[in-house]
């Protein structure tokens, strides 16, 4: 018969709320004695206690005081005195050595983010003193931690001694702009100037902490306050190398006693770290002078000072070893200096002897009256007692010998009464106190109960000691034994079997005391027997059994807990058949291997936390050394990953049995966890054998769009008389029709028209108009843009009547006016203001210009206010900023759009443009506008038909098929609502508020998934967005008893808003489970397709021909995501999704890799790429074609394994929107061919390539659009930004040549050169076949040769299978105007140069990519003017993986070295890469979804990794890292920085926190470059001025 068990989640919540009531007894302090009139003594007690408030859902602080009366040997009378008091914002506090005075620091709220700290004095009656630490801007904030912190008041009470964050510098961007000096000057105004000027670049260096629970502290500093003259000062004679803490006053207050903790060479973890090298240090106030007064190369913490102020006793351990283990108390003499050892470690444990101290810390205030005596607590095997122990005579006795079992913790010890704290399984902590008797008599001692708690109903409990086996016996330490302690139910029949949780403890080195613990205690209550296992290597047994664990972890401590499970099992009566597991950290560890090593005996395991692949965290946690201690490896800070160890690591995982884990798991993971980081718990979900990951809880807060105020234009819409559902208002009115007092927009320009096209003069009209928008409740303006014709007089319109100057018709087009043409009006929904002058600017290009000449490089004052706006008098002309500055100021086209108008021989062509905009630290975004004419022949004139329009808010936008509508996504910048918008030759005609609807989550508006596409028949708009998911509830209603049920609909998502949503990796992080979406523009509706299969996630989406269904790209996500982008190796789909039916059809391959889907014309045709499954992430790819009615595909265009001269293969990852030519036979596409990017002409009839810009001076072509056979491009060069080019594609056959049309033409920047060098490697008898061989290419940019011989800075792209192509890159001309020849280096397995070449560097990464880089270095070096002695190396993530095998294999060629993301350690990413797949596929290893990481397959990895050979290194390294990369983690570059700064190797580390893998913004690509080029410019020379005015090293 089953044992009832709660199940009723309101029950378990009522139960809940009951326990969790009793509160926690945190501290204690004594008061003053005060004598009464009747010669009895008294003292006030102040306690501190702790709660959980499930209501405000944080747990707070409250005090209560009681009176003790005693007459020196016993306790009277003892009672409280009045109510418990919230504690609010207190930090720290501490009472004078008197009594009469308290010092409090408290966190005070403000205004700003951060919040505030005072430190405040008390008297008896009021506050007297209350100091603001944050504005006197001394110090950072103030530690109130149990490691470091202290508030410590000097022994005359005029003196308060704290710990804070030192100052740091203030820093700032290379690039921060500054305000102009308006006001006064501090001559004038008498005030002095601000001292501290910020360090330019330095807001991004990385600065160390210590690790979990302590990372806001990484520096600190002593400080003490002046009580009396109100003061703060900082200690300045502590030691650089020394981080202090735990400090108190000298015995005559003339100078501070502290314990010093070794940073260097870095820091490690110190939460529960008792091990961290560190001593005692005594700084003499007077002389500065500061002394070591413990022992060197130990670990010391705890000192306590005696009343006498003769003593310091403290806490002693070796350095390094086991993190917690038996520790020594030792005592300093402070008048004779001398040391002594009061108690050793205790090697083994016997019953009723002392234990061997094992606490975390001595009470505050330990010592006797006698200043010889001193009390503490500590872990005697399973439960906590405390010891009085003579100093003198190193005698131990216990002060709860005969007091009953459970949990004893000593609070404090004043004028011998003696505080403490007492509690067991069952019942929640009391408080005791009593007198502790004289020397020799301490065992006699009374306690007295002044705050009892009643014992929980319905729990019994007991303590059980086993023994293993002997042939579970440890060879080196025999004979140990362990405890458990066992909860069981007390009420029912005990016939009844309970089900059991089994509890093992995490540390290793903890234990499990018998005190009050919530977690158990409830689970017991609920009806669960619980055993919490105290194995081998839990402290409180001697240091013989926390010695035993290290090197036996995996097996003996799993063998103690299962030995522990099965003889519970057989001797209690527990249901076997119901056997769960639940632990944290180590104790998860030792859950994941049970069920793997014993699956018939769990069913069920939840755990925290976990740790499931040691070698894997090697490289993440905080505690690197606790991988190799536990593992039984020797550590030093130095030490490099060795293949055999990361093979031991891997052999005691629980990752090794994860193949035979039957059992359900529940995990639980920080999102912020230093210790064991989210990616080493998440490492058991790849598994789809058996329920790993069917339920998986990570704490990942929500974050929720920012608002902005809303700004009130009813004054406006008053004025103009709008109303909802009117249309717009015009604003403004043409220049020719102003009246002088009204507001003019116009900009009209006057340009003759070429020969042979409309006779007459161009005029632009820019006009605002006003609408009132109901969604958002207030009017917006908009601008509108129109070309009109005219010879100067007045004409007539459609009906008759007059029109103003500059409305003539087209003479050629006879009674055909121009202006009842579409004219392509060029909508551009821009929230605000759209006045010239105001909101539009000039960009750096000029008016396109004719073909025959091109202009000079614009100077700063031609490109108008969109091209400066920083300081320029922040550095030197030709300096790293400088140069990035003036080179960024290009701006790219991103998109562009052409609408037909006046007979098809005039086009107006619409191009949305970026570039950085330094001042705003953001993107800056506009639109352009032109007109392009026939000529004739198949030429074209091109006119500028606008002024630039910056883009508010926009994020997606989309022209209808017939040009007549745009579609615009934009994001309301107060609300953040995103808003679908239709503009139209009337204004806007339809907005719907998505986000108001709630249909669905945020819309995804880049990367593989994005789309918005108009039907054909332009009545409804097809896009994709994240699926809505139920809004989060807590996971139970804590607030009031039965309040806030859920409806019977959404019980199921009770509790569920910290369940793990897997995403799409790297820059997808927000991207989980992407839904398609349609908006109906006629009935205003909105609707998600639900036809979409549940294993698919859609993305790319189009209209099918008839409009009756959608055309979509489906990824499978199971069992589980892998990253996705710069991937074309996922597997996907083209499907067709029929509306009326729901039946959704798969049209490509099934186990193929499709994407980029693109209808022809005549809707006929459905061109796409195709890859392969697996292997390299990006591939030489297949040009497929579906007949959209016979269903048949066809390959247009296969891949290349070897490329020939007119053709290399395909390898972009999509094809451009518009690519079908009008005949809907021929298409143009974009890819790499070698070194250059070109456009190619694909006949789908005939399979053939054309390629339609061979041979051309730029390297890299682009295509935009392609519609009515105009074809819209861009091109560049490695020394010319990019130009927008336009050209007529002449009928098939005669595509060449193609007549190129500038539209914006750029010149090429001054001082920038460059060249293809093409390097054949030496056929060496290594290649396993003919293509092993293959010539490659590298891209050289040089300098003016008369600053010869250049340095050479070499820059291996990341990937591996990318590409350098011959384009425009703002950073690589910046470095040739600072003097360096830059080479980027396209080695074996780049795209571009075949399938064969990509193939080829499988199972050799580490080895052909770095002998190719090096290759190509020495063949540059041979042949061009480059200076040998100086070279450095420049890469990111696998570039930056080549470059450190080159520090490491040419130590002394590379004088600098500056890397970001790199991959260092290939084994390490396994458990922490949105892309774990590259980690076998790069060795040439087969990879599944369910694959464990073999040890010999680790080993491999290690080898190939640059970390294995850092001991080589002697280059000085930058690191440049994002804190949320998701594909190379930040901690590679953490250990390898950690690794060089040990071996004493120059190192710096720039830690971005918003920075992904690429680092991609404004702000952090300008700081990452500045910062790169001046580590090159410090370690390869200064610049120097040469005779051209250029700089040069």
């Amino acid at each position: 018969m089953e044992p009832p068990v709660l199940s009723s989640v309101d029950e378990v919540v009522e139960l809940y709320r009951e326990l969790s009531r009793h509160p926690g007894l945190k501290a204690a302090c004594l008061g003053p004695d005060v004598t009464t009139q009747y010669g009895g003594k008294y003292c006030s007690l102040y306690t501190e206690w702790s709660q959980r408030d499930l209501a405000r859902a944080e747990n707070i602080k409250f005090c209560r005081q009681y009176l003790i009366f005693h007459d020196g040997a016993s306790v009277v009378y003892s009672g409280p005195a009045g109510t418990c008091s919230e504690i609010k914002n207190e930090l720290l506090s501490r009472e004078s050595p008197s009594g009469a005075l308290k010092a409090v620091l408290r966190k005070v709220p403000s205004k700003e983010k951060e919040e505030k700290q005072f430190l405040e004095v008390w008297d008896q009656n009021c506050k007297v003193k209350s100091i603001d630490l944050t504005a006197l801007d001394k110090h950072g904030t103030v530690y109130d931690d149990d490691h470091f912190g202290c508030l410590a008041w000097s022994h005359s009470e005029t003196h308060l001694l704290y710990v804070a964050e030192k100052k740091r510098p203030k820093a700032e961007s290379f690039f921060q702009s500054k305000a102009p000096e308006l006001s006064a000057s501090s001559e004038d105004t008498g005030r002095p100037e601000k001292a501290d000027v910020p360090l330019k670049g330095e807001q991004f260096v990385y600065h160390e902490d210590w690790g979990e629970a302590l990372s806001k502290r990484s520096v600190p500093v002593l400080c003490v306050m002046d009580v009396e003259a109100s003061s703060v000062s900082v200690l300045e004679g502590i030691p650089e190398h020394l981080c202090p803490g735990q400090a108190f006053w000298s015995p005559d207050d003339t100078g501070v006693v502290f314990v010093g903790w070794w940073p260097e060479p870095f820091r490690l973890g110190l939460q529960h770290c008792t091990n961290r090298r560190s001593a005692l240090f005594y700084v003499d106030l007077t002389s500065g002078a500061c002394e070591q007064i413990s022992e060197d190369n130990m670990a010391v913490w705890s000192p306590r000072l005696s009343p006498d102020r003769c003593r310091i006793v403290y806490l002693e351990n070796n350095a390094f070893g086991p993190h917690q283990q038996c520790s020594r108390l030792r005592m300093y003499d402070w008048y004779t200096k001398q040391t002594s050892t009061v108690l050793e470690a205790v090697p083994r444990q016997t019953r009723g002897a002392f234990p061997g101290i094992y606490c975390g810390a001595l009470p505050g205030l330990c010592w006797a009256a006698d200043s010889r005596r001193l009390v503490l607590d500590t872990a005697q095997r399973s439960q906590q007692d405390m010891f009085v122990v003579d100093t003198v005579t190193g005698t131990t006795t216990s002060l709860t010998a005969d007091a009953p079992q459970g949990s004893w913790s000593v609070l404090t010890i004043d004028r011998d009464i003696l505080v403490a704290r007492f509690s067991t399984p069952s019942c929640p902590h009391t408080l005791k106190v009593a007198v502790l008797p004289s020397a020799g008599l301490e065992a006699q001692v009374q306690w007295v109960c002044l705050q009892d708690a009643p014992p929980v109903p319905g729990i019994s409990w007991g303590v059980r000691t086993l023994r293993p086996p002997p042939e579970q016996e440890n060879p080196q330490y025999g004979g140990l034994d362990f405890d458990a302690i066992l909860l069981r139910p007390s009420k029912g029949p005990t016939a009844q079997k309970h089900p059991l949780v089994v509890m093992p403890h995490g540390g290793p080195h903890s234990v499990f005391t018998a005190g009050w613990m919530l977690y158990p205690a409830a689970l017991c209550r609920v009806g669960f027997a619980v055993l919490l296992v105290n194995y081998r290597g839990s402290l409180g047994f001697g240091q013989d059994s926390v010695a035993s664990l290290p090197g036996n972890v995996g097996t003996q401590d799993v063998r103690d807990v299962q030995l522990c499970v099965e003889r519970v099992l057989q001797e209690e009566s527990l249901d076997v058949g119901r056997v769960a597991l639940v632990g944290g950290s180590h104790g998860g560890f030792l859950a994941c291997h049970l069920l793997g090593q014993f699956p018939d005996t769990y069913h069920a395991c939840v755990v925290r936390n976990p740790v499931v692949n040691i070698a894997s965290m090697v490289a993440a946690t905080d505690i690197p050394d606790w991988c190799l201690t536990e593992t039984g490896l020797p550590y030093a800070p130095g030490t490099l990953p060795d293949p055999a160890q990361w093979t031991e690591m891997l052999h005691k995982s629980p990752m090794r049995y994860i193949d035979q884990v039957r059992a359900p798991v529940l995990l639980m993971l920080g999102e912020d966890d230093r210790r064991v980081p989210p990616p080493a718990g998440a490492g058991v979900l790849p598994c789809p054998q058996g329920p790993w990951g069917a339920h998986a809880a990570a704490l990942v807060p929500g974050k929720q769009p920012r608002a902005g105020r809303r700004r009130g234009r009813s004054r406006r819409l008053h004025e103009h008389g709008a109303v909802a559902g009117q249309a717009p208002a015009l604003l403004t009115a043409p220049c020719p029709c102003c009246p002088p007092n009204k507001r003019c927009s116009s900009a009209p320009r006057h340009e003759p028209i070429s020969p042979g096209d409309i006779a007459g003069v161009l005029t632009l009209l820019l006009a605002e108009w006003f609408q009132w928008d109901p969604e958002r409740s207030e009017p917006i303006e908009f601008c509108r843009q129109y070309l009109i014709v005219h010879d100067g007089a007045p004409v007539p319109d459609g009906d008759g009547a007059a029109y103003a100057p500059g409305t003539l018709p087209d003479p050629a087009q006879g009674t055909e006016m121009l202006h009842e043409s579409p004219m392509r009006y060029i909508d551009q929904a821009a929230q605000g203001s759209c006045r010239a002058g105001a909101g539009c600017s000039r960009t750096p290009w000029q008016h396109a210009s004719p073909p025959s000449g091109r202009r000079p490089w614009p100077s700063a004052a031609e490109q108008g206010p969109m091209a400066s706006g920083i300081d320029r008098g922040a550095e030197a002309a030709g300096g790293p900023t400088a140069c990035h500055r003036e080179l960024s100021r290009f701006p790219a086209v991103t998109r562009a759009a052409l609408g037909a108008a006046a007979g098809a021989q005039t086009f107006l062509l619409y191009t949305e443009c970026s570039r950085p905009d330094l001042p705003r630290r953001r993107l800056l975004r506009f639109s352009r506008h032109y007109s392009l004419r026939h000529t004739g022949s198949g030429g074209l004139a091109v006119s500028r038909a606008a002024l630039s329009t910056e883009i508010h808010n926009q994020l997606l936008s989309q022209d209808s098929p017939t040009g007549q509508h745009r579609a615009v996504l934009t994001r309301c910048p107060w609300q953040g609502h995103e808003l679908l918008e239709v503009w139209g030759s009337g204004g806007r005609s339809h907005s719907v508020d998505l986000t108001a609807l709630g249909k669905h989550g945020e819309v995804y508006t880049e990367g593989p998934f994005a789309c918005l596409a108009w039907s054909h028949s332009e009545t409804r708009l097809l896009y994709v967005a994240e699926k809505s998911r139920p809004k989060p509830r807590p996971p139970c209603p804590w607030d009031v008893p039965g309040a806030g049920r859920l409806a019977e609909e959404d019980e199921d998502e009770e509790g569920e808003q910290f369940v793990y949503h897997e995403d799409w990796g790297e820059v997808l992080s927000t991207r989980s489970v992407p839904v398609l979406c349609t908006l109906d523009l006629e009935g205003s509706s909105l609707s998600v397709l639900e036809d979409v299969p549940e294993h698919l996630s859609p993305g790319q989406a189009l209209w099918s021909p008839d409009d009756r269904g959608v055309v979509f790209v489906g990824w499978w996500h199971e069992p589980f995501r892998l990253g996705l982008s710069a991937c074309s190796n996922r597997r996907s789909g083209i499907f067709h999704l029929d509306l009326a039916s729901g039946c959704c059809e798969l049209l490509s391959a099934e186990h193929g890799a499709a994407c980029s889907p693109r209808l022809s014309p005549d809707g006929r045709r459905l061109l796409y790429l195709e890859g392969s499954l697996g292997g390299p992430h990006r591939q030489c790819l297949r040009l497929r074609m579906l007949t959209w009615q016979t269903r048949q595909t066809v390959t247009v265009l296969d891949v290349v394994q070897e490329p020939t001269e007119a053709f290399a293969g395909i390898y972009t990852e999509v094809l451009p929107p518009r690519c079908w030519a009008a005949d809907s036979r021929r298409a143009v596409l974009g890819t790499p061919q070698r070194s250059r990017t070109d456009l190619l002409l694909v006949d789908t009839d005939a399979a053939t390539v054309t390629n339609l810009t061979a041979g051309s001076p730029e390297g890299c072509w682009e295509l935009l659009t392609l519609q009515w056979d105009l074809l819209v491009a861009t091109c560049s060069a490695p020394h010319r930004p990019p130009s927008l080019v336009v050209a007529v594609l002449p009928p098939a056959g005669r595509e060449l040549p193609l007549c190129w049309v500038p539209v914006e033409d750029t010149p090429t920047v001054p001082g920038v050169t460059w060249k293809t060098l093409t390097v054949q490697p030496p056929c060496n008898g290594q290649s396993s076949a003919a293509h092993g061989t293959q010539a490659f290419e590298a891209l050289l940019l040089s300098p003016p040769e008369s600053t010869a011989p250049h340095p050479l800075v070499v820059c291996p792209h990341g990937g591996p299978h990318a590409i350098f192509d011959a384009r425009w890159r703002p950073s690589m001309a910046a470095l040739c105007q600072l003097g360096f020849a830059v080479l980027l280096v396209n080695y074996r397995g780049s795209l571009g140069f075949g399938q064969a070449s990509i193939s080829s560097l499988l199972s050799r990464v580490g080895e052909q990519d770095v002998a190719d880089t090096q290759l190509a270095v020495e063949q540059a070096l041979r042949s061009e003017p480059l200076d040998p002695h100086r070279l450095a190396l420049l890469a990111g993530s696998h570039g930056a993986f080549i470059a450190l095998h080159l520090l490491a294999r040419e130590p002394e060629r590379y004088r600098a070295c500056a890397l970001r993301s790199p991959v260092s350690n290939l084994p390490a990413l396994l458990g922490t890469s949105d892309i774990p797949d590259w980690r076998y596929a790069s060795l040439g290893l087969p990879y599944s979804f369910e694959r464990v990481p073999r040890a010999e397959e680790v080993a491999t990895m290690l080898l190939r990794s640059p970390i294995a050979h850092a001991a080589r290194v002697r280059t000085p390294l930058l690191l440049c890292v994002g804190a949320r990369d998701r594909r190379v983690s930040p901690t590679q570059a953490l250990e390898l920085y950690r690794v060089l700064r040990a071996r004493g190797v120059p190192a710096r580390l720039l830690w971005y926190p918003e920075g992904g893998h690429a680092l991609a913004g404004v702000e952090t690509e300008a700081d990452v470059f500045g910062n790169c080029a001046r580590w090159l410019l410090r370690h390869l020379g200064q610049p120097r001025r040469d005779g051209t005015g250029q700089y040069s090293p």
